[in-house]
């Protein structure tokens, strides 16, 4: 079967009549085995591409296209053009200063945020998360505080051990920050990493005592930072342990507090964790 490729370089609409095709993509997927499409040709006053069955609209599709697969990609492109970049942008500029205004508050624990954040995109970059995957990591490691918004100052900023009353209200906050995040389309995605961000392997975490791969992935790498953190930095009622140290505690407790195959890709990502943690404690 000759098709020619492009004839026009103002599309990129590929063609041997009465076949057409969105991208070189759909071409060569129907060369490589053309009978499973010829069954499915669509009569329509719109034209189609042959293998993905996208309604390619003459006049504006076919002769100002990009490498879009849809009339909807195409509209949002043509007319948003940069737009939703910028847009996710705002987004991230916001939850930053969301996190800004949460660590400034509990001002104890100083830019803990970001640096468990920082720590997650180590360990999640060396498990291979990649793409939109890692941005909500990275969000939602961010943002896993923000249900602490509800939480009184009497409580929050509490010297000393709180009362079982007490407890029981701090307890609330990945559920309370899992209904602020919730409703926010683009932290959609993030919502549950916030709401999972106390759970334990084993079960024993909260709010929901959720277990094993129960747990979102994105809660399970954070766990791991989160305690790492909690051991290499100075808190008002003990001080930093090196390293070593916490990284002999977070084996200690792999299969009951985290994931086990977490905690394996930790050892793995440990060089550049044991570097991160050397530039804060200086």
């Amino acid at each position: 079967m000759d098709i020619s490729g492009l004839n026009d370089p103002e599309t990129t609409v590929y063609k041997k009549k009465p076949y057409f095709f969105c991208s070189e993509k759909c071409r060569d997927r129907f060369l490589d085995n053309p009978e499973l499409f010829i069954s499915e040709t669509k009569t329509s006053t719109g034209i189609y591409c042959k293998a993905c069955r996208t309604e390619l609209y003459d006049g504006f599709y076919i002769k100002n296209s990009g490498p879009y697969c849809c009339e909807k990609c195409y509209f949002r492109d043509r007319f948003l053009g940069g737009v939703l970049e910028k847009m996710e942008g705002v987004y991230l500029a916001t939850i930053e200063a969301f996190v800004k205004a949460i660590d400034a508050r509990e001002h104890e624990v100083g830019d803990h945020s970001y640096r468990v954040t920082q720590f997650a995109m180590i360990l999640s970059q060396k498990i291979g998360i990649t793409g939109r995957d890692l941005v909500d990591i990275y969000c939602g490691s961010l943002l896993h505080d923000i249900g602490k918004i509800g939480i009184p100052d009497s409580i929050l900023l509490k010297q000393g051990k709180l009362s079982e009353e007490e407890t029981s209200v701090m307890a609330q906050h990945p559920e309370t920050g899992y209904r602020i995040i919730n409703h926010i389309g683009y932290l959609s995605r993030v919502a549950d990493i916030i709401h999972s961000h106390h759970e334990l392997y084993n079960g024993s975490g909260y709010p929901r005592g959720l277990k094993g791969t129960e747990i979102t992935l994105g809660a399970r790498i954070f766990a791991v930072c989160d305690t790492l953190d909690a051991l290499t930095v100075d808190r008002p009622y003990r001080n930093a342990i090196p390293f070593k140290e916490a990284k002999e505690y977070i084996l200690s407790v792999s299969g009951t507090r985290f994931d086990p195959q977490v905690v394996d890709e930790f050892l793995h990502a440990e060089d550049d964790l044991e570097e991160f943690v050397a530039k804060i404690m200086i």
